[in-house]
């Protein structure tokens, strides 16, 4: 340590990195300086330890022109400079500005930090580290504006809904008449309840006897609307005592073509003609567009639904068709009546007015259009099980609370869904699976996405969240069970294994950002709320509730839920009473830290902003640990009073028990010290199959004793693990707490892996080193550190064949491997790929045509594509236009932005604007146009540069913004310059903005003397640009009125990263 300590210290004495002030400097000197009086005295305790810490930090650092000093490190062999994923680490990491001198300053402010925090020792309880430190609350400093909310002077308890639609017609409005019954509960002359975009015709109100009995006319109340709150307060003529109530409205209103109440749909039948069909769409705040109502989830209430449509149309709802009658006004049309619903959120309310069949497992029903029935099976299938299971897991049948259940796969509606209760709806690749044309990845949509939708049965209909801001009780749920119902329900697929990577690593990148919201969020307006349905209500709330799940184990956590279900049914519920009933399963079970309880556990991750890194700096002499934490965030660590309470527990080579999930101890103050029985030479993970919400940093050696046991033998450590260490590795390097050359070391080991969990993370890692290198002068180095990383399992999988008995992950990790083989130049890769499409397009005279398998489709089609394929490329358009699977266009389209011919790209792009035409042969469904811009610039640099000719063009530019919109135009720009490396790629991205200049805001101007006349401060910054106005006024004109009121939604893209938007504005009252 003295030799060392001493050439470390004249490095940096003679080399001082530019930024470093003198201050700074000293304090390294003096850093390494303590370092050796420890080793030279062979001294112990906490402080040397402290002091070896912050010298420790200094092992990763380099010298001038980033050269690294190998006697700095704590092995030399880790910096061999000749191995160029250690030489091009620097460069390779470009976006972290100056790492030398970041790795300095951390080392001299790590002093400081280390001597500040208080050190507990270990409690009396052995390693269970939780103190008495309450948890530091997070007081919600959030402004809602609470006008927004409905006075509850009145609530409802029954609608009874009479619709009439002409969506047969393909006519976009409806009329309707909905009674309300409603209680006063307080004296009141005003009913005041939502509404949006309804034309009201008529409004009576009822008394209604408690004893039952005729309803006996009152009045006909007044009406003000008002548009920005999308309240309607209806006035009396009198005061209205505490009493029962009906309130009748008659209205109509239309049709919309996006996910927002009563929605129009449009598909090709067998005879190739368009039909309409209609559907519904209520969260969160939208069941007012159709219905006048108390649209908030606590007020729950019971429904009747009378639908009237044309008699070759069939309507279905949340409940059994309860009879249909002739309209008397018209014989052609048909009166669907509907079973009163249980109590229920206004949100959960679903119709549906089609031409589809209806497909039947005893209670369990797919309605789907006519040509469409064979891809509907799966989901029949797997969705019956997977009701049936998580009722037998919950012990509450659904069927208990719910006599029938149907899905309906609705077209042209994208991927999204919507748990309505009794009736799902989805859009048509989240339902549908044809094994001949989709693939293993569309499998799992289906099967994830139904057991998400029927998680919400329990988890959001059964119980609703109180009010919005406890949305994740319904999304968290949901997206933990659609990964655990589906191993209840098809063990094999194996798609538990994919979420800590694809839900815990994904909340993780949301949630590093210094201005996230906590999970427990209060929302008002309709924007506010809508912005609730986010990473943190899904990905980050799944994640803590999957915590929670293992630190108080199974059983326990079963038997918390069913009594929370069953005690809350048919009603609304807040974080507490979740935690009541999680907190009784464990009563008087040693389960939880002494003093403490699921609320204040729970809390601490619920009223928080962000998550923590653990840090584990380990004494290997007095076989000690010290665990600390601290705020992550993506660029570096945040100071903060909050505590975490975190559950721990730990693997080590002589003990890898991996699959004890018991937690070992609770790390609830800022750091304490813990005793382990680890030898100094063996390694040691934290979070075991990372089920815990937090990352975790060690300290050097024991990152390089990972990187050696990973290299000696992978198993000796959980694959999850494995995905662990490389994520939070890169992570954490990314936020300078961390060298690169670790992260990048830490992979050497993947030539041996054969799991996928790994490989995904480790894809990320090297998507984005690859996105930074690529057509620079580096490239070359890194791709030599990924064929090393591939070769070996490259050699084991098939391009182009798929195997009997393949498991799904196998298929994962086949696609991802063999795409990396054929982007990096792999011949063999493409010639498999190019020999593969011909022989399905293009087989040679006698030769039969092979199709290739749906699920190497991907990486054939793709790469088949990029050596000049044009005759392919046309024949693979013509599928596309010819496909009614839309799981299917879609990878089609993928496929087609692949491709290297430049013309080939200009008469795609070109087929989009024929598509506007009245009688065009290029159809495209609604969200396929931008699809068709995402797969050319992801699909290559030759696909992109055809892209940037196209654009560049002032005419084509105007006719694809007139067809697809600002943002699509704007989003393309955006990412192709994300894309942009070097200088001759940066030139030829300034000539298209050039060529843009006036066509799109977010174009820049070119620059001319003449702008040096005007004055620049009149005109707004470019660092936003809108994409859609929507626009609502409401005037009184007819009575002489000049004023106008208004509600304006702009959507925008933020170009540059800012905290001001800037928009015109002039002589308008800003309300809200």
């Amino acid at each position: 340590m003295q030799r060392v300590g001493a050439i470390c210290k004249k490095v940096f004495v003679m080399h001082p990195p530019p930024s470093i002030d003198q201050s700074n400097a000293r304090a390294i000197i003096i850093a390494v300086e303590s370092a050796e009086v420890c080793e030279r005295h062979d001294l112990s305790g906490q402080a040397c330890d402290l002091q070896v810490l912050a010298a420790e930090t200094l092992q990763s650092s380099r010298g001038p022109g980033g050269v690294i000093h190998a006697p700095c490190g704590h092995y030399a062999s880790v910096y061999d400079t000749t191995y160029p994923s250690v030489a091009m680490a620097d460069v390779w990491f470009n976006p972290l500005p100056d790492i030398v001198t970041r790795v300095v300053v951390r080392a001299a402010k790590q002093i400081a930090k280390w001597s500040e925090i208080e050190v507990s020792p270990l409690p009396d309880q052995g390693d269970v580290l939780y103190h008495a430190a309450s948890v530091s609350s997070i007081v919600d400093t959030r402004d809602v504006d609470s006008t927004y909310f409905l006075p509850n002077t009145t609530v409802p308890t029954h609608y009874s809904i009479s619709l009439r639609t002409d969506i047969h017609n393909d006519v976009r409005t409806f009329s309707a008449i909905t009674r309300i019954y409603l209680t006063v509960l307080v004296p009141t002359d005003l009913i005041v309840m939502h509404v949006q975009e309804l034309n009201i015709a008529s409004v009576a109100l009822y008394r209604v006897a408690s004893t039952g009995g005729n309803e006996i006319w009152i009045d006909s109340p007044t009406y003000m609307i008002d548009i920005v709150r999308e309240h309607v307060t209806f006035r009396t003529a009198g005061m209205l005592p505490f009493g029962n109530y009906a309130l009748e409205v008659a209205y109509t209103g239309s049709m919309r073509n996006y996910q927002s109440g009563y929605l129009a749909s449009r598909y090709r039948n067998e005879a190739n003609e368009w039909r309409s069909v209609g559907t519904t769409h209520f969260q969160a705040t939208l069941a007012r567009r159709v219905f006048p109502c108390y649209d908030e989830p606590a007020l729950k209430a019971t429904f009747e639904l009378k639908i009237t449509h044309h008699r070759t149309y069939t309507a279905i709802a949340n409940m059994p068709l309860a009879g249909t009658d002739i309209d008397p006004n018209d014989r052609e049309y048909l009166v669907s009546r509907f079973e009163r619903t249980p109590l229920m959120s206004t949100y959960l309310l679903a119709f549906a007015v089609t031409d589809f069949k209806t497909l039947r497992n005893g209670q369990h029903e797919i309605v789907v259009r006519s040509n469409a029935q064979d891809d509907a099976m799966y989901a029949l299938t797997v969705g019956s099980t997977i009701l049936e299971r998580l009722g037998s897991y919950l012990e509450l049948s659904y069927y208990d609370y719910m006599p029938k259940m149907t899905s309906i796969a609705v077209p042209d509606r994208g991927t999204g869904a919507m748990e309505n209760w009794g009736l799902v709806t989805y859009g048509e690749p989240s339902l549908l699976y044809n094994p001949a044309v989709n693939t293993y990845r569309n499998r799992k949509r289906v099967t994830t996405v139904i057991a998400h939708e029927y998680a919400h049965q329990w988890f959001g209909d059964l119980v609703s969240p109180r009010s919005w801001d406890f949305i994740w009780l319904s999304e968290g749920f949901a997206t933990l069970y659609e990964y655990l119902a589906t191993r209840l329900a098809e063990p094999g697929d194996e798609y538990w294994e994919l979420f800590s990577v694809e839900v815990v690593q994904r909340a993780f990148l949301q949630d590093a950002n210094e201005r996230i919201r906590p999970i427990n969020w209060q929302a008002a307006t309709q924007a506010e709320v809508s912005s609730l349905f986010d990473i943190i209500a899904y990905q980050k709330a799944g994640s803590v509730l999957n915590m929670f799940r293992n630190v108080l184990g199974e059983s326990e956590w079963r038997q918390g839920l069913t009594q929370y279900l069953t005690d809350r049914g048919y009603d609304a519920a807040t974080e507490e009473n979740l935690a009541l009933h999680l907190q009784r399963a464990v009563e008087g079970k040693d389960i939880l830290p002494p003093t403490a309880n699921v609320r204040d556990l729970l809390a601490s991750w619920t009223d928080a902003p962000g998550f923590p890194v653990l840090n584990v700096y380990r004494l290997y002499r007095d076989g000690m640990m010290i665990l600390s934490q601290e705020r992550f965030l993506e660029q570096s660590v945040l100071p903060t009073g909050h505590v975490w309470h975190i559950p721990f527990n730990y693997a080590y080579e002589s003990s890898a028990t991996f699959y004890d999930l018991t937690t070992a101890g609770w790390l609830s103050s800022r750091a304490a010290k813990l005793e382990t029985p680890v030898p100094n030479d063996e390694w040691v993970v934290f979070n075991k199959q990372q089920t815990g919400y937090y990352r975790v940093n060690y300290d050097r050696r024991n990152w390089d004793l990972l990187a050696q046991a990973l290299m000696a033998n992978r198993n000796a450590i959980h694959r999850a693990n494995r995905a662990q260490l490389i994520d939070d590795a890169f992570n954490l390097a990314r936020a300078d707490l961390l060298d690169i050359t670790v992260v990048l070391r830490l992979m050497r080991y993947l030539r041996a892996e054969r799991d996928y969990a790994p490989w995904y993370a480790a894809d990320k890692v090297l998507t984005y080193l690859y996105d930074k290198v690529r057509a620079t002068e580096h490239e070359h180095a890194f791709l030599v550190y990924v064929d090393e990383l591939i070769e070996e399992i490259y050699a084991t999988l098939s391009v182009d064949t798929v195997g009997q008995g393949e498991s799904t992950l196998y298929k994962y990790l086949r696609q991802l491997i063999t795409g990396w083989a054929c982007r990096t130049g792999y011949k063999d890769c493409l010639e498999r790929s190019r020999a593969a499409l011909r022989k399905e397009f293009l087989p040679g005279q006698g030769e039969t045509s092979v199709a290739v398998h749906p699920d190497v489709r991907a990486v054939v089609y793709c790469y088949g594509l990029q050596q000049d394929s044009a005759e392919e490329f046309q024949l693979i358009f013509q599928r596309l236009m010819a496909s009614r699977n839309q799981a299917e266009r879609t990878d089609l389209i993928d496929a087609l932005g692949c491709a290297r011919n430049a013309d080939s790209i200009t008469s795609l792009l070109a087929t989009i604007v024929f598509s506007a035409a009245p009688d065009t042969t290029f159809v495209y469904l609604s969200e396929e146009r931008n699809r068709v811009f995402q797969a050319i610039y992801s699909g290559g640099r030759a696909p992109t540069l055809a892209l940037m000719n196209v654009l560049s063009d002032s005419v084509s530019v105007q006719q694809l913004l007139a067809i697809v919109g600002e943002g699509t135009i704007t989003n393309a720009v955006m990412n192709i310059a994300q894309r942009t490396n070097g200088a001759e790629e940066m030139a030829r991205l300034e000539m298209m903005l050039t060529a843009m200049n006036g066509i799109l805001p977010s174009a820049p101007d070119t620059s001319s003397p003449r702008d040096d006349l005007v004055d620049q401060s009149y005109r707004l910054p470019t660092d936003t640009v809108p994409t859609h106005y929507t626009i609502r006024l409401h005037t009184d004109l007819h009575t002489g009125s000049r004023a106008f009121s208004g509600i304006v939604d702009i959507e925008f893209d933020v170009i540059v990263p800012t905290d001001a938007i800037v928009v015109h504005s002039r002589d308008l009252l800003i309300a809200s």
